[in-house]
């Protein structure tokens, strides 16, 4: 689902980009064709006409449920790319679950999504297992051993934050400081204030991008000059590196490791030609759940003696999970949870070059 709440408006506006650019969108009816010449359209499939729609989960439980109840229980929607965050994604699931309607998400992250043993949920993005453990991982790496964590309460962030708390105290990293925040705010700099006076190496940010573009200008600005490492919720080149300017040098976060493939290229450059500026993270993940999701109903739908047509809710299920598709983030299948195989996680840190700065993967 696309989102407007606070920090998640940017980024659910870029996935819903990404699923759309492809002529493959979420679900009202069916799907739109496939891009041809880089520019969406209306489509059709076996003579019935595919139209848009877009919802508001708000980042919340409570909406995602309502829209859910709304979509299952049309017979013309026949799946849900959604939803946005993870505390929407894994409300909106059980509603999914009861009447068996298919969802992938290009961005929940949460590994509750896929460890209830629903059997309808499946997901393009990273599992925060693995995300919070790479995190970690790296600070050990780079002995960075005091921290100070802040998170924003959701199910993301906190989820995240303590992941990397679990892997890194058993690697015998200390932390220092296990802070929460709400989002919305704006001013942080009383919990930062208290987390300079403990001197930390590293701040493990499990927030979304307002805020932790927020934080890190006050982190600067007080004179908290410990390493920042964050998620994906913080990668963004116009909403972190450009909002933050200066202060953003330096700052790492988890990211799904880009493909070096023209596919990948070519696709981000007809993104940033349609609307104005490269996709922030989660837009890659929405164009191949679409296509995922498109290449199960073309496979299952069949068209009836008068001219209706059917796509039979297990065969789709079915369809989806035993994908095997080479899109433009990589190989895409899932395991038995609905979980993506082999996804590689990278870390990245905004460094400049000839004044212009942006993130880049470390070596």
């Amino acid at each position: 689902m696309g989102r407007d709440c606070h920090s998640a408006k940017r980024s659910g506006q870029d996935y819903r980009r990404g699923s759309h650019f492809g002529r493959v969108c979420q679900f009202w009816h069916r799907y739109q064709e496939r891009l041809r010449d880089g520019h969406p359209g209306e489509g059709e499939i076996l003579g019935h006409k595919i139209v848009l729609e877009t919802g508001d989960d708000q980042c919340e439980g409570a909406p995602s449920v309502a829209l859910q109840e709304k979509w299952s229980n049309d017979p013309t929607v026949v799946g849900v790319l959604g939803y946005m965050c993870s505390s929407g994604s894994i409300a909106a699931s059980d509603v999914a679950n009861k009447y068996k309607q298919i969802m992938i998400s290009p961005s929940t992250t949460g590994p509750d999504m896929t460890a209830r043993g629903i059997p309808i949920v499946f997901r393009t993005c990273p599992n925060d297992k693995v995300q919070g453990k790479v995190a970690a991982d790296f600070v050990l790496k780079n002995k960075w051993m005091r921290a100070a964590l802040i998170h924003d309460k959701s199910t993301y962030g906190q989820g995240l934050v303590d992941v990397f708390k679990e892997t890194f105290t058993k690697g015998g990293g200390q932390v220092l400081a296990y802070e929460a925040i709400t989002r919305g705010d704006k001013d942080f700099t009383p919990v930062l204030t208290k987390i300079k006076a403990l001197n930390p190496q590293v701040v493990n940010l499990g927030v979304m991008v307002a805020e932790g573009s927020l934080i890190v200008r006050q982190m600067s600005q007080i004179g908290l000059n410990a390493k920042i490492v964050g998620f994906d919720g913080i990668y963004s080149q116009k909403d972190f590196v450009e909002a933050c300017g200066k202060a953003a040098v330096g700052a790492y976060c988890t990211y799904a490791k880009t493909p070096d493939s023209a596919v990948f290229k070519e696709w981000q450059n007809k993104f940033a030609a349609k609307y104005g500026g490269p996709p922030i993270a989660y837009a890659p993940y929405g164009y191949d759940a679409a296509k995922v999701m498109m290449a199960a109903v073309e496979k299952t739908a069949q068209k009836k003696g008068d001219g209706s047509l059917v796509i039979g809710k297990k065969a789709l299920r079915d369809a989806v999970s035993a994908t095997k598709y080479e899109g433009i983030t990589g190989l895409i299948s899932f395991d038995p949870h609905g979980d993506r195989n082999q996804i590689a996680i990278s870390m990245n840190v905004v460094a400049c070059e000839s004044g212009k700065c942006s993130y880049r993967e470390t070596k």
